[in-house]
């Protein structure tokens, strides 16, 4: 959010739209039926506050721009896909395991009980499809790697905490506001009923 290279540790606050960036900042854009979709949507090297309203579409990218893509039921995976420097919508539809970007590409990886963490796991440069398993803690990244980390309740989180390029698998466990990035650090930031939004 600050532009330095290195994911940042926020919080997005359904009830009251507010977003929390520790450290960096606090604003407001959304409503509780959001779901928060960070990205670099101008290619600037900043990433924007955005949202995605599932039950029209909606991606809502403060400042920037409106556009429509997926349904209800989809799950908002944006990510610079084309490699072209710049955030795009995308979605990732579990009963289907089905992956689309808008304007890109469409791909199968994952099923109905995963949770989407797309990422630069490989320091590519680009995000490969990747999801969580909850109840194994399974990180899965397609053509990439298989890890373990975090338990059932816990909400995937990953970004590239470490500034090299490379994303790393991170939970945010919300009962205690604990955020844990495999072989880094753990710090405390938020609270029950945020939703975790590192980019």
């Amino acid at each position: 959010y600050a532009g330095g290279g290195t994911a940042a540790i926020a919080v997005f606050r359904p009830a009251a739209g507010l977003w929390a960036v520790r450290g960096v900042t606090r604003g407001y854009f959304g409503s509780a039926a959001d779901l928060p979709v960070p990205g670099d949507y101008r290619g600037d090297g900043t990433v924007e506050v955005a949202v995605f309203r599932e039950s029209s579409g909606l991606w809502a990218v403060r400042g920037v721009t409106r556009a429509y893509f997926g349904v209800a039921g989809d799950l908002p995976v944006p990510g610079d896909y084309r490699g072209a420097g710049t955030s795009d919508p995308a979605v990732f539809r579990p009963a289907a395991g089905l992956w689309a970007a808008r304007g890109s590409t469409r791909l199968y990886f994952g099923g109905d009980s995963d949770l989407p963490v797309p990422g630069d796991y490989s320091g590519s440069g680009s995000p490969a499809p990747a999801v969580f398993r909850p109840a194994a803690g399974l990180w899965a990244a397609r053509w990439i790697t298989r890890v373990y980390f975090g338990i059932s309740t816990d909400l995937p989180v990953p970004g590239g905490y470490c500034g090299d390029g490379t994303d790393l698998p991170a939970v945010f466990r919300g009962d205690a506001g604990l955020w844990a990035v495999r072989g880094v650090t753990r710090v405390y930031f938020g609270r029950f009923g945020d939703r975790p939004v590192s980019r």
